[in-house]
């Protein structure tokens, strides 16, 4: 047993790459001692066309398998070799047809005993206890179902949200809601004296008229915070939304934007408004859009860089009462 025997499924595509290699390796002996002249990467596309004689080449790449620049790759290689013509679909000229070519055709008869011996062969090696045919149609079943990196992604936000913690503000935090909020204001923007009002003294300028703030704990850790300001009688801001640069795309936004919403419902809020960059904070605006909030007129922005408003209405009765 070697190391990436002993690595287990962090190695499956090391192993499985080593076992085609070698599939591919004795593959081309078994054509050489039958005096065939055929590599064993160009067996998907004779195959396919020889069970479905006519195919465009998207058609082609979906039944293979293989990306579209793959499989344009081989037909190339192919192409060359005689083994195929390509040609303009007579319905639509912008498709483009493959079929095989005569020689092709003649080479798969020679080809079809091989074939079957080949398929011997390989039953042989695979029928065991844990069969490798039916774990790769499985394994293929659910990669259909949800991608490799899809699934990562899941499982790498589902950690995340394990990890993170969403409390309300106390004056222990009070430096990290200054210092996170400095950090993404000064990377993208002009640092306003709004800003600096506001995050030097949360206390007067957000809680004690009537708004909250949270801050999201990584392990014990602030990485994340947002407020909401209280604008009007049931109308609040939400504003200082940030995360850590290290946090970002592992869905500390997301669950700190529901968290707020969350806060603006027990403060009986009709309605969240925001201000927001569209050039500066597009990633931000699409969470924004996810969570549920829709552009409204540019009015009433204490900000130079706001460049469009955004609101989420949580009470439609009042809020369409209070704007009659």
């Amino acid at each position: 047993m070697n190391i990436f025997n002993e690595s287990g499924a962090l190695a499956v595509s090391t192993r499985l790459q080593r076992l085609s290699d070698q599939f591919r390796k004795d593959g081309q002996l078994i054509y050489k001692a039958n005096n065939i002249d055929f590599e064993p990467k160009w067996f998907p596309v004779i195959y396919a066309l020889h069970r479905y004689p006519t195919l465009s080449i998207v058609e082609l790449a979906e039944e293979i398998g293989y990306s579209h620049p793959s499989t344009i790759s081989l037909l190339k290689e192919l192409e060359k070799e005689k083994f195929i013509r390509s040609f303009k679909d007579k319905k639509d000229e912008r498709k483009r047809m493959v079929k095989l070519a005569p020689k092709a055709e003649e080479l798969i008869v020679r080809m079809q005993p091989v074939w079957e011996k080949i398929k011997q062969t390989i039953e042989e090696i695979t029928n065991t206890t844990n069969n490798l045919m039916q774990a790769l149609d499985e394994t293929e079943y659910q990669l259909q179902k949800e991608g490799f990196f899809k699934r990562y992604q899941r499982i790498a936000e589902q950690e995340t949200t394990d990890a993170i913690k969403v409390v309300d503000y106390s004056p222990e935090y009070a430096k990290a809601f200054y210092d996170l909020n400095i950090a993404w204001i000064s990377a993208a923007y002009e640092v306003e004296e709004e800003d600096k009002k506001i995050l030097s003294d949360p206390d007067k300028y957000i809680l004690q008229k009537g708004g909250v703030i949270i801050i999201a704990l990584y392990n014990g850790t602030p990485v994340g915070t947002c407020a909401l300001i209280k604008t009007e009688a049931g109308v609040y801001e939400m504003s200082k939304m940030t995360v850590a640069a290290e946090m970002r795309g592992k869905n500390a936004g997301k669950i700190l934007g529901n968290a707020i919403i969350e806060k603006g419902r027990s403060l009986g809020a009709d309605k969240i408004q925001l201000f927001s960059n569209r050039k500066g904070s597009a990633v931000a605006i699409q969470l924004y859009k996810k969570l549920g909030f829709i552009e409204i007129p540019l009015e009433g922005q204490a900000y130079k860089r706001a460049d469009i408003k955004m609101e989420l209405v949580l009470n439609k009765k009042a809020a369409t009462t209070a704007e009659h």
